[in-house]
């Protein structure tokens, strides 16, 4: 026969063209029709094997069971309707109990607790007022660290672990986190007090301010860079104010570790 691909002649018995690898049109052709009589005799084979008895069985069977499926979402359905409006009042009235619960610590001026019960197990989100405690006790508590650190440096077992040059530099860095974390605090502080969003907590925040600024003046801090460290700003480390403030502080620590 003829490729009708290529031209070339081959045997009517190939599979495929010997010049192109074209299949034989005619031999597909049979197979093609050779598998669906195969599949014909098949199902006709399943059919008869399987009774009308049993198709009427497994018939209901399965209706039975998409029935009992309908049911079933139905069922869950209306629970879930049930359960929405339960489950609504009892996690307001939980948020209530939290609410109650972190005012009394507030009375209490217990801070940390509150943070440590935020930071826990409550969705600080849910309690704005406590939100921004959280958020300025953090940067608070962090200022309050170094200037532990810093004080601690007084005490001569530290310049016995470090020559002047080593104490300058421990010095100097833990006055770069110092005024880190107090214009942190500042900038919240200002942010939260002047939102005019009264949440009860603005006289905590004034009284972190005034104990920032009064213990930098001391260190040698000058109203200016003060009021610079209040304002928002992206990066305060990049401008060089902040070295100013970090070299004045470093400055004060060191005459007091080694006075002339």
């Amino acid at each position: 026969m003829i490729c009708e691909n290529c031209g070339g002649e081959y045997r009517m018995k190939d599979i495929k063209c010997p010049f192109c690898q074209s299949e034989n049109p005619v031999l597909a052709e049979i197979r093609r029709e050779q598998a669906l009589a195969k599949f014909d005799a098949d199902a006709r084979q399943l059919q008869s094997a399987v009774s009308q008895k049993a198709m009427k069985k497994w018939t209901k069977l399965l209706l039975t069971v998409c029935g009992v499926l309908a049911g079933m979402a139905l069922l869950t359905g209306i629970v879930l309707a049930i359960w929405a409006p339960v489950r609504a009042r009892l996690n307001y009235q939980a948020h209530l109990r939290g609410q109650q619960e972190l005012e009394e610590l507030f009375a209490r001026e217990d801070i940390e607790e509150i943070c440590h019960i935020l930071g826990r197990d409550k969705n600080a989100d849910n309690y704005p007022k406590f939100a921004e405690i959280w958020d300025v006790y953090s940067a608070y508590s962090s200022f309050c660290y170094y200037a532990e650190t810093l004080e601690q440096y007084k005490e001569e077992v530290y310049r016995e672990r470090y020559d002047e040059a080593g104490m300058r530099e421990e010095t100097g860095q833990s006055a770069d986190r110092l005024i880190w974390y107090a214009g942190n605090t500042l900038r919240l502080c200002r942010q939260y007090g002047r939102d005019r969003v009264i949440q009860g907590n603005e006289a905590l925040f004034e009284g972190y301010r005034e104990e920032i600024c009064s213990r930098l003046r001391e260190m040698g801090v000058s109203e200016l860079l003060l009021e610079w460290m209040g304002r928002e700003q992206d990066d305060m480390q990049e401008d060089s104010r902040f070295r100013q403030a970090v070299d004045l502080i470093t400055e004060a620590y060191m005459k007091q570790y080694y006075p002339k």
